[in-house]
């Protein structure tokens, strides 16, 4: 961080300070990281067993290092690899080290005994995790080197994209492609990319990758996160995650940079936009490097084809991927695939198609009149399966139906699927929430799927996360009608469901917020990542009481 704040003093140069000497500075801490690092790894290998052994705990170490002897003299490539290379070590703290006394273990015990203490839930966890990624990506947001030639990102735009991205919602209140550089670009893409994996997701695949032990506390966290009960469950299910995500997003990239090319784009250019928005369509986001979205590439069907791909995959979850996967590969049979994935793959079906249907007919002879009919099927289905969960468009929203853009607004408002990239209330608890209507109204005092019944307390607690994020939702319109009078209602209203639902659609208002109303949009889409249900636990643990205390029935008339 020092060597980088001294490049960035020199390129401003001030007239006070001495070119020469810190061009020295400068030229003499270039060629001294690649000793501190090598001398680290040398006392690395004295405290490694054996070669295996430093190999396995220290590969960022010897990675970084030897790009770093490539590169020697270049300033920007030794502040980066240097970075890498702390961040290597402090990964290496976490490892348990068997040769250490007890006198040692009690110390160590002594010094987290404050963290221990605190006995923070699950829920605070995640929303501690989500809360340090923002802060660190609105300061690496912040720094000069993230703006364009020319440009200079202010704090709250900084701190609007970092939470936008981290969140996945790709709402943003400054172009992408003009206002950030490519090293800023690709700071957006990282938080994307550890945003939707989820940060207790990442850690957690990075300890097993690096052969280190999960402690106790976070094998129960990301158990329950995963709603995993053995941890060789839960082992196999992260690296599945990492799997899934990294074959996936380079395949996406590989098609999506042969359709750039194909558009007239340098094959360089062509690779880094693909994986850009292969990363950013996975992982649900709506963030792409152009200004208008989507819209220059309504009818290459190659680019709708896997970018719609893409988007469904990043929104189903992770545990409905695994499943597929078996029925793909592993000859699973469709009946013996669990009530959670068949609930998932029949309501997205169902949406995306009624959903692609209303708009197809609504917008015939309206804004989709100068089309083909090939044109208008493939523009109804794109915006189908990205208004629910991605954030993408392919067409102005500005010349659709006031009821075509309600109807987005509902199905924004349900979202995507439980483990996966995506927000809103989820379609699980959607499709719950509508049997346990048809239940009420047939007399049944069951909710069931495909010969299965669901346990009163996930009824309870799906009707719960449908109460609370209503609640939220309306009180944020409110809020935000209050603080931007000069925005239509439907453009507030627009802009909060998709904040909330973190699908990152807009009618064009969000650069025009002011600065209360982006922090508005700011703690919406915060909730809205973390989930309204774990905002509640975590508030509600702190205010619950300890013991339970039963009483007598009371009757109370409803309806």
């Amino acid at each position: 961080m020092f060597l980088y704040a001294l490049f960035e003093v020199k390129k401003l140069k001030f007239d006070y300070i001495n070119p020469t000497n810190l061009n020295f500075i400068l030229s003499t801490l270039t060629y001294a990281a690649p000793t501190f690092v090598f001398i680290s790894m040398i006392s690395y290998y004295k405290k490694s067993l054996s070669i295996s052994d430093f190999v396995r705990k220290y590969i960022f170490s010897i990675i970084v290092f030897i790009p770093m002897i490539i590169t020697l003299g270049d300033i920007q490539f030794t502040f980066w690899l240097s970075a890498v290379h702390l961040f290597s070590s402090m990964l290496s703290l976490y490892e348990q080290d068997t040769n250490k006394s007890q006198d040692e273990i009690e110390a160590i015990e002594t010094k987290i005994s404050f963290i221990e203490r605190l006995k923070l839930a699950p829920a605070q966890i995640v929303i501690l995790s989500f809360s340090g990624l923002i802060a660190v990506g609105t300061l690496l947001l912040s720094l000069p080197i993230s703006a364009a030639d020319g440009k200079s990102i202010t704090f709250v735009d900084a701190f609007f994209t970092a939470t936008s991205a981290t969140c996945v919602t790709g709402l943003s209140t400054i172009s992408l492609i003009d206002n950030f550089s490519t090293i800023g670009q690709i700071i957006v893409l990282i938080f994307i990319q550890v945003g939707g994996l989820g940060f207790m997701t990442l850690s957690s695949s990075m300890t097993i990758l690096l052969g280190k032990s999960l402690g106790v506390k976070n094998q129960v966290l990301m158990q329950d996160l995963l709603d995993i009960s053995s941890f060789e469950d839960l082992k196999n299910m992260i690296l599945d995650i990492i799997k899934y995500t990294l074959v996936i997003e380079f395949f996406g990239a590989i098609l999506l940079s042969t359709g750039f090319f194909f558009e007239g784009h340098e094959f360089g250019q062509a690779l880094y936009y693909g994986f850009f928005h292969s990363i950013s369509a996975f992982c649900n986001a709506g963030f792409a490097l152009f200004n208008n979205s989507l819209e220059d590439f309504s009818f290459n069907p190659l680019m709708n084809i896997v970018i719609s791909t893409l988007i469904v995959l990043g929104g189903l979850g992770f545990i409905v991927i695994k499943e597929i996967e078996q029925i793909l590969f592993k000859k699973k049979k469709l009946r013996d695939i669990s009530v959670h994935t068949k609930i998932v793959l029949f309501v997205n079906f169902i949406l995306v198609f009624v959903v692609a249907g209303y708009i197809f007919v609504s917008e015939y002879l309206y804004a989709f009149s100068e089309y083909s009919l090939f044109e208008q099927i493939q523009v109804s289905f794109f915006q189908s399966i990205t208004t629910r969960t991605a954030g993408f468009n392919s067409v102005s929203f500005s010349s659709l139906h006031p009821h075509s853009l309600y109807l987005f607004c509902l199905v924004m408002f349900i979202g995507a699927s439980p483990g996966s990239t995506g927000g809103g209330i989820k379609t699980t608890t959607f499709a719950i929430l509508f049997q346990s209507l048809r239940a009420t109204i047939k007399g049944s005092d069951r909710v069931q799927f495909f010969n299965r019944t669901v346990s009163n307390t996930v009824v309870v607690r799906s009707t719960a996360i449908f109460i609370i994020s209503l609640m939220i939702v309306s009180f944020f319109i409110l809020v935000m009608m209050a603080l931007e009078p000069e925005h239509t209602f439907m453009s507030v209203f627009f802009e909060v469901i998709s904040a909330f639902s973190t699908v990152g659609l807009s009618l064009g208002i969000t650069p025009y917020l002011s600065v209360a109303g982006k922090f508005g949009i700011i703690i919406l889409m915060f909730i809205g990542r973390v989930g309204p249900l774990t905002i509640a636990l975590a508030l509600g643990k702190n205010l619950s009481k300890e013991g339970k205390i039963e009483y007598p029935e009371g009757r109370i008339l409803i309806g």
